[in-house]
């Protein structure tokens, strides 16, 4: 009874916040999610640390408003901090009450970092938005997690969901990467990026500009994974916008379980390289003929070079 009175109290708060009107367009469902967030995670809730002063309707005493989370695994992204913190809603914002996050409990946590210090959070802290899935809750002794994971999936576990997550299918694709030193396969860490909306008429006019820009103006590489394994390596020299292709037969081979990628020259192997962070990111494109910025969407990729 008291277990099922809490959830009627949540459900009621979790009502409330969605004051803010806000609608999903498309899939947002955590696993859609996730797949384009800058960070990805698996977090022990261990404490409230701030509290709201006016009262929440249906809620006895003060509503939680951040929550202290411990990192137990990270699956994507680039931090690095053990202790995060989570903000949450205050009665008037497109999040979900914090009272939601039990202490002591586990969640899959695909949150937004917060850019500016404001009364609603600190920057580099973190919220989630009401309006899609970007938690789960983990019932960390069976390891699954429960929550909309799919359209069609209530729960996953977290094995399928790392192997999901992590999971890249190089099989043709093109990506691109810096070529200072002009062997990028000697680097100790490399970063792919790749263009996901190549189909978009001005994003495809504008490759080579979108390239060069985040690679700030260098040269780069790309890398094509072609189907039979075959790698098409090409340096592009942006002073003259030239193309010079690597020779010789070059190969790729991707180990999905280990996350490692191998590189083969004249069937020799050169590197093995194994996925450390992986995200997706937008950035906006100004361009002469458009009255409007363009969205582009990139994935990135960062590589650590294994040395045996």
């Amino acid at each position: 009874m008291k277990k099922i009175l809490v959830l009627l109290i949540l459900l009621l708060i979790s009502i409330n916040s969605f004051a803010c009107s806000c609608k999903c367009d498309g899939d947002c469902s955590f696993s859609r999610v996730s797949k384009d967030a800058e960070f990805v995670a698996l977090v022990k809730v261990l404490e409230y640390s701030n509290f709201l002063e006016r009262q929440i309707d249906r809620y006895e005493g003060k509503m939680p408003y951040s929550m202290k989370v411990e990192v137990i695994e990270k699956y994507t992204g680039l931090e690095d901090r053990k202790i995060l913190t989570i903000w949450g809603d205050n009665g008037a914002l497109c999040r979900p009450y914090i009272a939601a996050f039990e202490i002591g409990k586990y969640y899959l946590i695909a949150p937004s970092k917060i850019t500016e210090t404001t009364e609603t959070g600190t920057k580099n802290d973190y919220d989630f938005f009401t309006c899609s899935t970007d938690y789960l809750s983990v019932d960390f002794n069976t390891k699954i997690a429960y929550g909309e994971y799919s359209k069609k999936e209530n729960q996953v576990t977290l094995q399928d969901f790392e192997k999901e997550i992590k999971g890249i299918n190089f099989k043709n694709t093109k990506w691109f990467t810096s070529n200072n030193e002009k062997k990028f396969y000697k680097a100790d860490t490399v970063t792919l990026l790749r263009l996901l909306n190549l189909k978009n008429k001005v994003v495809k006019l504008n490759e080579a500009l979108i390239k060069s820009e985040q690679n700030k103006n260098l040269n780069y590489t790309e890398l094509h994974f072609k189907p039979n394994s075959k790698l098409i390596i090409s340096d592009t020299n942006i002073l003259n916008w030239t193309d010079t292709q690597h020779t010789g037969k070059w190969k790729w081979k991707y180990d999905s379980e280990e996350f490692k990628l191998n590189i083969f020259y004249e069937n020799e192997l050169k590197a093995t390289f194994k996925i450390i962070s992986q995200e997706g990111k937008n950035i906006f494109l100004k361009t002469s003929t458009s009255a409007t910025e363009i969205k582009v969407w990139l994935y990135k990729v960062i590589l650590a070079r294994i040395r045996e």
